[in-house]
């Protein structure tokens, strides 16, 4: 049996942070996501993409627009909704950017719909959303049989110092800390003397990587990757320079700076070429980055199968579908580098869901979503944050031109 599919509202939330995060590429004052209510079968989903222009060459113009031209009958006869398995099997099989922007793909605006629909798929059948993933028979080896507690990284931006930052934390707490992720200047020379005043505050245990969000042009990349490794004994570096500037990468990792890749890897023929060209030894995996749960599983597969690490990290200011999602599958993953968590706590004064951002930062542990489907609903404090959009043209489409390929192209 099919199931009744129906849009029941697009609305896009832009909320203040109460601290600004900024990095190499980009200053957040505000968060900006689109969220997707739908109904299957009479069950509400709700659903969350954060459209990038620097990570996917999405706008929230355009995603915005993508799902309102999107005509949810075309999946509605596709979907199984009173076999769980089989309609996760369906959704798992089909390319939900691609469905959405064709030979240019959406994947934030695909996350705001997958993640809405496993949502409403997960709460029709009473069950959370780590279900989802015991019913992908493919993913078995990347994943734990229980969900787990996970140990989140610590995010240094350049809104603050790394000693404003960290000298801000409880001993007890700056002592607990495992992984710090900073973020770089675009100077190399003087991300390097930010390194060093987190070795000089944490010593040499505390595993430290970099992200330059591709902000480095080749031969500074190739620089700052050599001295921070010689230097500050960085562990890994993320993103050096230009996305899929594979030769580059590629030089670096032969240096001995083992590469993280983030925006170079939205989706498996991502994660493949770097494999085969020797550019990575690393995949940051985020949600509204890879077009939702499944395809950042696939993504989690497929880097397992050719060596690649992972971690899983999140956009700047989700306001909740994506971060409870991403945390479902980080505390289902076997073997993760590094997870990240969000700041929600801190950005926004006022929770924005119902339940809030639920994180130890004494001991810098997430729990696993409760569920059912993702476990949350919106708080009273985000509805003034809401603008309803309407059907048409509400605006040109920004993608990044990517390689097109048929919405059903993954084997199940």
């Amino acid at each position: 049996m099919t199931c009744t599919l129906a849009i029941a509202g697009i609305r896009t939330a832009q909320v203040p942070l109460h601290r600004p995060f900024a990095h190499a590429r980009h200053a957040h004052a505000r968060t900006g996501s689109v969220l997707l209510t739908l109904e299957l079968d009479g069950v509400t989903g709700w659903g969350e993409g954060a459209p990038r222009p620097y990570v996917t060459g999405e706008t929230l113009t355009g995603a915005v627009q993508a799902l309102e031209t999107f005509d949810p009958s075309v999946l509605g006869p596709l979907i199984p909704a009173d076999d769980f398995p089989r309609a996760v099997g369906v959704l798992a099989s089909l390319d939900l950017p691609r469905l959405l922007g064709g030979s240019r793909p959406m994947p934030a605006a695909a996350a705001a719909l997958e993640t809405a629909l496993l949502d409403a798929l997960c709460r029709r059948h009473g069950l959370p959303l780590s279900a989802v993933l015991d019913a992908c028979p493919w993913a078995a080896d990347v994943l734990a049989a229980d969900s787990r507690p996970r140990t989140v990284s610590e995010v240094v931006d350049l809104s603050r110092t790394p000693a404003e930052q960290l000298e801000a934390l409880p001993p007890e707490a700056r002592a607990r800390l495992t992984h710090i992720k900073l973020k770089a200047l675009d100077s190399p020379e003087e991300t390097v003397e930010r390194a060093l005043k987190v070795r000089g505050l944490l010593g040499p245990s505390v595993r430290l990587s970099v992200d330059a969000n591709g902000g480095w042009e080749p031969p500074a990349a190739e620089r700052g990757a050599r001295l921070l490794r010689e230097q500050a004994a960085v562990d890994w570096i993320e993103e050096p320079t230009a996305p899929r500037d594979w030769s580059t990468l590629r030089r670096i990792e032969e240096s001995g700076t083992p590469v993280m890749l983030d925006e170079s890897a939205m989706d498996t023929a991502d994660v493949q070429w770097a494999a085969a060209t020797g550019a990575a030894s690393l995949v940051n995996i985020r949600i509204s980055k890879c077009g939702g749960l499944l395809p950042s599983l696939r993504m989690a597969v497929r880097a397992r199968e050719l060596g690649l690490r992972v971690q899983v990290g999140v956009q700047v200011g989700e306001i909740g579908p994506l971060w409870s999602v991403g945390r479902t599958l980080a505390a289902r993953l076997a073997e993760v580098v590094a997870v990240e968590c969000g700041r929600q706590d801190e950005w926004f004064p006022a929770p924005l869901t119902d339940p809030p951002l639920a994180v130890d930062r004494e001991h810098h542990t997430a729990p696993p979503p409760p569920g059912p489907g993702h476990g949350l609903r919106p708080a009273d404090a985000l509805t003034a944050h809401l603008t309803a959009t309407t059907a048409g043209n509400t605006g040109p489409q920004t993608t990044a031109p990517r390689q097109g390929a048929p919405w059903t192209s993954h084997d199940s």
